[in-house]
């Protein structure tokens, strides 16, 4: 059985949902994780040059909250703290991991996907996952596991690491989409990528040619938002609980397909946070 270390965080509002909707359908609940999203950078929140009409109608139909507080600045410890409810830094879980790292949640550790999974919902991740894969270490020719599908959530797709590092594939569930057994991945080839070749970490593994040509870099976000949408339009009338941490607006690349192919390209390439 997993523990309840969770389990404050999210009673009181199922609390709150139980009462509001105690002869209605449960609410379906959505939680979107972007990186490098300041406060002011929403419109609804006072941003003049960037416009997010859809983010200001959620905010002007939902709550918007001005007083937030994150558990670290960067990738994963503030995924592990969003999912498990726990300081990562008791976890000595201080910077983000990369394409040799087991999963770093354990499984036994009881998360968000798991408390609403308790309450009746489905539940998804779909995105940037950057929490690891499997003991020890990934096996990216073989069965991705334990990952998302061990820690609550019933579906999982999305990019595996972050979409500047490697390797620039697509995981679904257990498995790289597109992965074949006559075309593994090699340790100490160069990546194969698209659009934007200059990334980090490009010799650190390679192969793999037929996932990798699935992954385009301007099409990630449209990726993800479609699977998102795909996942929600099957739910029917069961309740879901989706999970989208979606790569924008991390990176310049991920940026391009949002600003325009040639504006993005004239941008000076720079070393973000992970």
């Amino acid at each position: 059985m997993k523990r309840k270390s969770f389990a404050y965080v999210l009673s009181l509002v199922l609390l709150s949902v139980s009462i509001s909707f105690a002869d209605e359908q449960p609410p379906n609940v959505v939680v979107i994780f972007a990186d490098d999203l300041g406060y002011g950078d929403l419109s609804c929140y006072g941003a003049t040059k960037v416009k997010t009409p859809n983010i200001d109608q959620l905010a002007a139909e939902g709550r918007r909250f001005t007083d937030a507080h994150s558990a670290s600045a960067v990738c994963t410890p503030s995924r592990y703290a969003l999912l498990t409810g726990e300081y990562p830094h008791r976890k000595n879980l201080s910077k983000p991991v990369f394409l040799k790292t087991g999963l770093v949640v354990d499984t036994q550790q009881q998360t968000v996907a798991d408390v609403m999974k308790d309450a009746g919902y489905a539940t998804a991740c779909i995105g940037k996952w950057h929490l690891g894969f499997g003991h020890g270490a990934p096996d990216w020719n073989g069965e991705l596991k334990p990952g998302p599908l061990e820690l609550g959530f019933d579906r999982y797709f999305g990019v595996p690491v972050v979409n500047s590092h490697p390797p620039f594939v697509y995981v679904e569930n257990h498995k790289v989409v597109g992965l074949v057994s006559d075309d593994p991945f090699v340790f100490g080839k160069k990546a194969v990528t698209r659009e934007f070749p200059e990334k980090m970490g490009m010799a650190q593994i390679g192969g793999a040619d037929a996932a990798h040509a699935l992954y385009d870099d301007e099409a990630v976000g449209t990726t993800l938002t479609g699977k998102a949408v795909e996942w929600i339009k099957a739910r029917g009338t069961m309740p879901f609980f989706l999970y989208l941490a979606t790569t924008n607006i991390h990176h310049v690349h991920t940026c391009a397909s949002i600003q325009g192919h040639k504006r993005m390209r004239t941008v000076r390439r720079f070393h973000p946070r992970a």
